[in-house]
């Protein structure tokens, strides 16, 4: 077939366009169809590299990007079905058409084992040749189709874990608050410590996503003591030995509660370890430092400090400051200095009252130099 008819047999053939196809490898020893192939093809607006050399090929493929490659299968001393190998562990996404003279199923079964997408056999038409090409185009949309429909798939079970995850969150929050109910003095009190943690959070420079998890744990973060008896709750007096093993109890029994629901997996390292302490002296682990996740060193800080603040059968509420003297004599003790620090500057944002954030300034710098 003469080169000016390419074109035209193209148009026959249904295309003026390859779509996803526009750069071609062409490797084989023999010349003559390798001058014969590019004209082919680049006259169809491809771009085209040929070689006869089987190293030149490994060296074109590690410098730039092909869609397809045209592979003789016997190239001297090296096998067409070595060098696709070869290139196709160096770019995963090329596809390859192996031409041979002499085709057989051993040869075929090991092709198709190696990935290549079609067969040329010699010599072929330049219809062939555009089919094989068509055919690698499909083959491509399909697998782009399929990377979409498992991104599809991906997103909505993401959306729909989303949504199954509030719906639990928004059962555990009820359950949540007739433990405040009962616990006298701390209702509102979760809502409260988790506004402050996501707060401390975003100060530290947390992501979106661990903010809010830190968020989620908080208001979560006292589950665990639904099971506890309102008499121990709402007790006026000082706790007996027995009655404070209960009450430590609560951040086991709240991993206990959420552990069958695996949406909330991230947030059970915070609810167990709320009550370490950063000298080691907590519960129930005895975590010290930065082996205590950050996520409950945070909620270690908000927790406290609207602990005091409120009122309990056994003491009345101090005052804003008091809180933060307090909260800042135990950095270092019981709270991380750096969440201690991130708390203060958390203040200094929300709160206009300039001489509690003097004195909660001072303080802290004052424990911070040791006086």
């Amino acid at each position: 077939m003469r080169p000016g008819c390419w074109s035209r047999v193209l148009i026959a053939f249904g295309r003026t366009t390859i779509p996803m196809i526009s750069k071609i490898l062409l490797v084989d020893d023999e010349v003559r169809i390798l001058d014969v192939m590019t004209q082919m093809l680049m006259e169809l607006g491809l771009d085209v590299k040929a070689t006869a050399h089987p190293d030149e090929a490994v060296r074109l493929v590690a410098e730039e990007k092909f869609h397809i490659a045209f592979v003789d299968n016997f190239l001297g001393p090296v096998e067409g079905i070595e060098l696709i190998e070869q290139m196709g562990a160096m770019d995963r996404e090329l596809q390859f058409v192996i031409m041979t003279g002499n085709p057989d199923i051993e040869t075929a079964i090991c092709a198709l084992k190696k990935g290549v997408a079609d067969f040329l056999r010699k010599p072929f038409r330049i219809e062939e040749l555009l089919v094989s090409i068509d055919h690698v185009r499909r083959r491509l949309e399909l697998e782009q189709q399929r990377k979409d429909l498992l991104s599809g798939l991906e997103l909505t079970v993401q959306e729909k874990t989303s949504e199954l995850k509030q719906t639990y969150l928004s059962v555990l929050i009820a359950l949540s608050r007739t433990v405040e109910k009962k616990d006298l003095g701390t209702y509102g009190h979760s809502m409260r410590v988790s506004d402050i943690s996501s707060r401390i959070a975003r100060q530290i420079g947390l992501s979106t996503s661990e903010v809010e998890n830190v968020r989620a744990a908080s208001l979560l973060h006292d589950i665990g003591k639904i099971g506890i008896s309102d008499s121990i709750l709402a007790k006026k007096g000082p706790l007996d030995a027995e009655e404070a093993d209960i009450i430590r109890s609560h951040p086991e029994k709240g991993v206990e509660i959420l552990q069958p629901l695996k949406q909330f997996e991230l947030l059970l390292p915070a609810i167990l370890h709320h009550h370490e302490r950063f000298d080691g002296s907590g519960y129930p682990r005895g975590l010290s430092g930065d082996a205590i996740p950050l996520s409950a060193r945070i909620i270690s800080v908000a927790d406290t400090y609207d602990a005091i603040q409120s009122d309990r059968p056994y003491r009345l509420a101090a005052s804003h400051e008091n809180a933060v003297r307090e909260v800042c004599a135990w950095s270092g003790k019981q709270f991380d200095p750096g969440v201690v620090s991130a708390f203060t500057r958390v203040l200094q944002e929300g709160n206009s009252e300039a001489d509690i954030l003097k004195s909660a300034q001072r303080l802290c710098a004052q424990k911070r130099t040791g006086q």
